[in-house]
């Protein structure tokens, strides 16, 4: 009867660990100061440097904090004191031709320049803000979002 669980279990955990591992990355912290969280799905938790984010995530600079965050196409997003964003969709597979950028502005102010997905293929990126949507022609621009 052990011998039967435990043969059971190891199969379920041996089907189950490629579907969580398959998820990659969409980029990384690279410097972080004062408070930043990171939603993930229903949980908050506080952002560390070098800490991977994953399309999805929110990430959510308080009062006294900013953060750096670059992509594994080499885009980077600069979040000032007071921000919010929201990584809604990413997919970066040159191999495959398969590119994707789409990101909710919701509050604050925000730094982007552009990485690889902007040179091969600018139209795969998408900026929302509350009010409307950028269109991404250029490498670089800044923004600030004021309101809730």
């Amino acid at each position: 009867m052990f011998k039967s669980i435990t043969l059971l279990l190891l199969v379920f955990f041996l089907s189950v660990s490629p579907l969580v591992a398959m998820e990659e990355s969409a980029g990384s912290f690279k410097n972080l100061q004062g408070t930043v969280n990171v939603q993930r799905q229903d949980s908050m938790m506080p952002a560390q440097t070098g800490m991977k984010i994953y399309a999805r995530d929110h990430i959510i600079t308080g009062a006294d904090g900013s953060a750096g965050i670059i992509l594994q196409d080499n885009t980077i997003f600069s979040l000032g004191p007071n921000s919010q964003l929201a990584l809604e969709e990413y997919v970066f597979s040159p191999e495959q031709g398969r590119f994707s950028l789409l990101v909710n502005m919701i509050r604050g102010t925000f730094v982007y320049l552009s990485g690889v997905i902007g040179k091969l293929s600018p139209d795969s990126i998408k900026l929302e803000t509350p009010v409307g949507t950028i269109a991404i022609r250029g490498t670089r621009f800044a923004a600030k979002i004021s309101g809730e």
